[in-house]
């Protein structure tokens, strides 16, 4: 008992920001940046030599390097926690990372680790777990934590399902360097009060404003939304939005997620598995009795009728439209009706929704006017890709009842905002992503 309090002393110490230059090699960053300490808990099987069917030459060369990069991090004051339920492997780990000159690491139970993360979970978003096993994967979720899996170890079946695969330590040092940073989002914007837009990346792929790496990647992505096209460019994002979620708090306490429908009234398999892993990640549930249904079903947003196309027409025409088509062609999904209720008597309705692109906000506005109607304390509006740098807000009354078509609406306010907030350095950390996981022959 008295090791385990100490182990556990010695991991409270205090969160605290460093300016610090980040060169670790092999791995673009991008220079002076406040960095947030995190605390890495790995799992002893990074340690290992070999495992039988497994190129064990590679794992060892892997397991060098990793040690390498985590001991780079350890000294910029991130903590490096091996862990393990066996105390022989944890007393042999240690002596053999001490015998190589690691000295920064810390080594505990599985049993320390969980006490501690349990009685710190309001920080969760300052740890990352990298895992194999099944019981990495419950620590993680049980506590909203980043789960990484590295997959050129064993790893087990839900740590490949739901942790953040990395192929080689080039990919994980890239995801931990997006963790540590303190960066913003590509694109924000505050609507009013309560709502939030944030935007992934800069979708202006037919003009000057990318790089070719990225056009590709936004290209490829863009054929992904629409046409259902390979699912690495989801993935790219999906990781970058996990790794950046980890320092932000704005999504710690959403109780609802959906996604926009297409004008079809379609449901994007990828966009709503993106959505579906973020949900399980965060412990949000779906209403009772809804998780066995198709995704249209489970989805908040419902589209009733196909919504007439907006990708023609004059730019004055399409910003001008509202949400005039919106309102007409969508509604909330009745099965959600009670869980609503609920949660705005406790004053915890607040609700994140994924769309592919946005350009004009004229979707956003008709949501978030829908989702003020209904009382929402909080509304996150988040958006792969954002064409344009103006926001057209447009207010309307709404008016019925808005689980079915036919409610009324009514415009009462518009301008236009240009406060977006436009992080290039979040812009290239997607370039360094998709460079590290599509290398150049």
């Amino acid at each position: 008992m008295r090791d385990s309090k100490r182990q556990i002393i010695r991991l409270q110490l205090s969160y605290k920001y460093d300016i610090i230059l980040l060169r670790v090699d092999n791995v673009k960053c991008l220079g002076w940046k406040e960095l947030m300490q995190k605390k890495l808990f790995c799992n002893i099987d990074l340690l290992i030599k070999g495992f039988e069917g497994y190129d064990n030459m590679q794992i060892v060369k892997f397991r060098d390097t990793v040690l390498d990069m985590l001991n780079k991090l350890a000294l910029l004051n991130n903590r490096v926690i091996f862990l393990s339920r066996n105390p022989e492997k944890v007393n042999k780990a240690k002596k053999f990372c001490e015998k190589r000159g690691y000295d920064k690491f810390d080594f505990i139970s599985r049993e320390v680790a969980r006490d501690f993360i349990n009685d710190h979970s309001k920080d969760s978003n300052a740890f990352v777990m990298i895992g194999t096993k099944d019981v990495d994967f419950q620590l993680a979720v049980n506590n909203k934590i980043l789960l990484i899996a590295p997959v050129w170890l064993p790893i087990e079946a839900k740590v490949g399902k739901y942790g953040v695969q990395v192929g080689n330590p080039k990919q994980l040092l890239q995801l931990l360097s997006i963790v540590v940073k303190n960066e913003n989002w590509y694109a924000e914007i505050n609507v009013d009060s309560i709502s939030k837009c944030i935007a992934l990346y800069d979708a202006r792929t037919m003009v000057g404003g990318v790089n070719e790496n990225e056009r590709q990647m936004l290209c490829n992505f863009q054929n992904l939304l629409k046409q259902g096209a390979s699912r690495n460019y989801y993935q790219i994002l999906l990781y970058y939005f996990l790794a950046n979620m980890t320092r932000d708090k704005t999504f710690d306490n959403i109780t609802i997620f959906g996604v926009v429908p297409s004008s079809s009234g379609r449901i994007n398999p990828e966009l709503y598995g993106f959505v579906e892993q973020i949900r399980f990640i965060k412990k949000v549930m779906l209403p009772t009795g809804l998780k066995d249904f198709s995704m249209k079903e489970q989805n908040l947003l419902v589209r009733h009728r196909s919504k007439p196309q907006q990708h023609g027409g004059s730019q004055r025409g399409r910003s001008t439209i509202g949400g005039t088509h919106e309102f007409e062609t969508l509604c909330l999904n009745g099965a959600y009706k009670s869980k609503i209720e609920k949660l705005r008597a406790e004053g915890k309705l607040n609700i994140c929704i994924f769309d592919d692109y946005m350009n004009y906000g004229n979707g956003f506005n008709a949501i978030r006017c829908l989702l003020e109607y209904i009382g929402a304390n909080k509304i996150i509006f988040v958006s792969m890709g954002l064409f344009r740098q103006s926001f057209y807000k447009k207010d309307y009354i709404i008016t019925g009842n808005v689980f079915a078509p036919g409610y009324g609406y009514e415009l009462v306010n518009q301008e236009i905002l240009n406060n977006y907030q436009i992080c290039f350095a979040a812009k290239q950390e997607i370039d360094y992503l998709y460079e590290v996981y599509n290398p150049r022959s």
